[in-house]
């Protein structure tokens, strides 16, 4: 009976012996697995740089910096007004509000005038009070260059004119005083007639005549399609 109750509370104590040393071990694990980091040092080292401000600077810089690249030719602009002077290099607009804009013309502004067509560069078609658009660049310092011209039709002429001859140029140019009290200029070509032709050699100074010219939308010098000169006794 002494050896049964001996066994007994011997068995107890190795019950509790191996249970308190699993509770004892299981703690220490619990920590150890809790100081296993999720991620890796040099993951989280590439998502702090990515975060960091430095990072973000240096992509608005980058930005920045190729903005603009691939408009070699400059910011594009449009004007529009009346013509006050052009040659074969420039050609300066007054616009609505007064003030004056010049362009660079080169061998590559396209220039387009309703009776005309278009043509590269054609400055001397182009008329002071003509009205017109130009499509252009601007470059960084401001300067304009014309890519393209567009004389604007106005509204259409078609002269008939009677007055006294100021001024005549064969085959260039005829002036006369108008009725009306006014100045006019008109250009000759071999096409101009001068009628009646029996009479031609009395076109000068001092004459009176009708001048016919087609209608011009262009809002530049007339053409002189006929020119009529009336009999010396007539008004």
């Amino acid at each position: 009976m002494k050896r049964i109750s001996v066994l007994i509370v011997l068995l107890t104590i190795l019950g509790l012996f191996f249970t308190a040393t699993q509770v004892l071990a299981s703690p220490a694990e619990s920590v150890d697995a809790k100081k296993t980091p999720v991620h890796t040092p040099g993951a989280q080292a590439t998502v702090n740089a990515v975060k960091t401000p430095g990072a973000q600077a240096t992509a608005r810089a980058i930005q920045r910096a190729t903005e603009g690249i691939g408009n070699q030719h400059g910011k594009r602009v449009n004007y529009r007004g009346t013509i006050a002077s052009a040659d074969a290099a420039s050609l300066t607009l007054t616009l609505a509000d007064g003030s004056s804009v010049t362009f660079s013309l080169t061998a590559d502004t396209r220039i387009r005038i309703p009776t005309l067509g278009q043509t590269a560069a054609a400055a001397p078609a182009l008329m002071p009070g003509a009205k017109a658009g130009v499509h252009a660049a601007q470059d960084e310092t401001g300067a304009l260059t014309a890519l393209a011209v567009l004389v604007i039709p106005g509204k259409p002429l078609r002269a008939h004119r009677v007055g006294t001859v100021t001024d005549y140029q064969p085959g260039a140019s005829l002036t006369i005083q108008a009725t009306d009290g006014n100045t006019y200029t008109f250009l000759l070509t071999t096409a101009t007639e001068i009628l009646p032709a029996d009479r031609a050699n009395q076109l000068a100074a001092g004459a009176r005549v009708t001048v016919i010219a087609p209608r011009d939308v262009t809002g530049g010098v007339l053409t002189a399609r006929g020119v009529i000169i009336h009999p010396a006794s007539q008004p």
